[in-house]
């Protein structure tokens, strides 16, 4: 059991976790948004690496982020929280790759309001005599951000919890996508639940394929996998036409996968933090876009690339870092790989790159998709039709 606990983490999330309560029972083992009742604001887990000292009662809260604008959190992975009942009295809860018994040994309880909502508290220890310290949301302001502590009082230490569901007016996930390309729109997507789209007009591809500067879209039908990095094309700019529908657990996989992912942006992280944000590195990536008129991976910076202010851990000053976003998937790329990637859905496109590269390297007959039928150049005696033969296409009649 580690000695410091997440604490911003722990307590944050332990709040969901007893928050899956309500006046007719336990609700549990679903996803849940946490929201402040007297402040509004929703919570985000930005990061996983926070602690907190007990002996000391000092904690990093900045892996927790509390956010105004219901249409921000309706569109962002970092508030979707799953609450996992373990007994009567005691939750996990998971968000963003991580867990608070994962990171701290323990599971959690918190204390139901007579209103409804929940007080989450710990108790620390001060000259010898314990304390309970209760999680707040620490800015009384009317700012669009909040500051998660254990300062506030009354209303500001009480919590509520709507439980995420695909139809529901007010709290689901939708997707906001950032590519528009010929009246269709694209996002690329990184999150820790398994999911599926519940539009029509929503399609999800990973890459399965690369060769030369053509990148293989390969469509995913049903269930998309936990974990798995994709490019989403979505049914309109309106995230509530872009619902996705979250599933408790899915058995679905997707093998070859060429994509990766980042679950955070948070540049105010301790040291440790090294997974805090992912700078983007022209070298090792390619990200998504659209160039001259098609879907590309490239390895210029897009707008939709972050633009954040971190801390330089070696000198400790603020600087400011262009990173990929939170929640956003992108391809790792080796030496020589083009700057620019066109994405195709259509396999032939992929094959026929093959196919010249394969009959450049040798002599042989070739068939137009890439499958060699004769290791010479001898074609007497095949079926009329196209061919590759030593390297030129030739017609064979």
């Amino acid at each position: 059991m580690k000695r410091l606990l997440t604490f911003s983490i722990f307590v944050s999330l332990s709040l969901t976790a007893t928050l899956a309560q309500n006046g007719t029972g336990i609700i549990g083992n679903g996803y849940y948004r946490i929201s402040n009742f007297a402040t509004e604001r929703y919570l985000y887990v930005t990061d996983n690496k926070d602690y907190y000292d007990k002996s000391k009662d000092i904690g990093d809260f900045q892996a927790i982020q509390l956010w105004k604008d219901i249409n921000r959190t309706l569109a962002d992975p970092a508030s979707v929280i799953y609450i996992e009942q373990v007994s009567t009295d005691y939750y996990d809860l998971k968000a963003q790759g991580t867990g608070v018994c994962s990171l701290t040994g323990y599971y959690i309880n918190a204390k139901k309001q007579t209103n409804g909502t929940y007080e989450v508290s710990a108790s620390v220890s001060k000259s010898g005599i314990e304390v309970v310290k209760y999680l707040t949301d620490d800015e009384q302001s009317s700012s669009a951000q909040g500051k998660m502590g254990t300062n506030g009082k009354l209303n500001y230490r009480k919590w509520i919890v709507d439980k995420i569901e695909t139809n529901h007016a007010t709290n689901y996930v939708g997707l906001k996508p950032t590519m528009e390309l010929n009246g269709k729109f694209y996002q690329p997507f990184y999150a820790d639940f398994p999911f599926k789209v519940t539009s029509q007009d929503m399609h999800v591809y990973y890459i399965s394929q690369t060769e030369g500067d053509l990148a293989l879209l390969q469509e995913i039908e049903g269930e998309i996998p936990a974990n798995t990095p994709v490019i989403i094309e979505c049914a309109s700019a309106d995230p509530s036409q872009n619902r996705l529908e979250l599933l408790i657990s899915s058995s679905a996989t997707v093998t070859g996968n060429k994509l990766s992912g980042v679950y955070f942006c948070n540049g105010k992280r301790p040291k440790a933090s090294t997974d805090a944000y992912t700078k983007f590195n022209a070298s090792t990536m390619r990200v998504f876009s659209v160039v001259n008129g098609k879907l590309v991976l490239t390895n210029n910076a897009p707008e939709s690339l972050t633009d954040i202010k971190a801390i330089d851990w070696t000198t400790e000053e603020t600087i400011n870092v262009i990173c990929l976003p939170a929640n956003t998937s992108y391809m790792k790329v080796g030496a020589n790989t083009p700057s620019i990637i066109e994405l195709t859905s259509d396999p032939t496109d992929i094959n026929s790159i093959l196919a010249d590269s394969k009959a450049n390297a040798t002599e042989g007959v070739y068939t137009i998709s890439g499958t060699q039928l004769r290791s010479t150049n001898n074609v007497q005696g095949l079926p009329a039709g196209l061919y590759i033969v030593g390297g030129r296409k030739i017609a064979v009649k």
